[in-house]
């Protein structure tokens, strides 16, 4: 291979001269720097640090699967659930644990002996997290968007669709000491049944408290 300089830029490849115009290598040139800088900006928004990593995700579950006492031989929905509570969005949801605890009571007037009589009895939540918390939770949920559970991980049966499970992707505190998340599991015919988990961990080991329920 050989290069002619001269208006035009010519190579000469065994016997066969082609030439072409200097703004082609300038044009050229000028591509390559633009697709160098996009790979460059590609890899390190790749290798930007997660809120929350795999390891730390699939660990807990490890934990819920024990102590909720889930069925392997259920299938898994591996897109995850959206949200963490049926009833009220997460973000009311996980503001509503910053909270002083409240107990429902709701009094009635016996009349004659002037007693108060409670009709409805609700235990939330234990009170648990600050508004970083729920903040950096919310972050977690916008990153977790797109998030596909590893089955190979979880090891449930992927053959069964009969029964299955679907999991939102737990949602840490700052701190990681805490999480919470939603379990269902579903089964044909529109039935099922489903529930929040309220996780703390303290001195290294992982505890859980039902909240809301649901079941069909």
């Amino acid at each position: 291979m050989k290069l002619h300089f001269g208006q035009k830029l010519g190579i000469s490849v065994r016997g066969h001269h082609v030439c072409y115009p200097k703004q082609f290598f300038a044009v050229s040139a000028t591509v390559m720097n633009r697709l160098l800088i996009l790979c460059l900006v590609t890899v390190l928004l790749s290798c930007e640090k997660r809120l929350t990593s795999d390891d730390e995700v699939y660990e807990l579950m490890q934990f819920v699967i024990a102590d909720q006492e889930l069925n392997k031989t259920y299938g898994l929905q591996l897109a995850s659930e959206e949200n963490c509570n049926s009833d009220i969005s997460d973000k009311e949801f996980l503001t509503d644990l910053i909270k002083d605890e409240i107990i429902n009571d709701t009094p009635i007037d016996s009349g004659k002996f002037g007693l108060f009589i409670p009709i409805k009895f609700e235990i939330k939540l234990k009170k648990c997290l600050t508004q970083d918390d729920v903040d950096f939770m919310l972050n977690q949920k916008i990153e977790n968007t797109n998030f596909q559970w590893n089955n190979t991980r979880l090891e449930f049966d992927s053959n069964n669709t009969k029964d299955w499970y679907v999991f939102s992707v737990p949602l840490f505190s700052k701190d990681k000491m805490k999480a919470v998340m939603m379990v269902q599991h579903l089964c044909e015919g529109l039935c099922g049944q489903g529930w929040t988990l309220l996780l703390t961990k303290e001195d290294d080991k992982w505890t859980s408290q039902k909240g809301s329920s649901w079941i069909h």
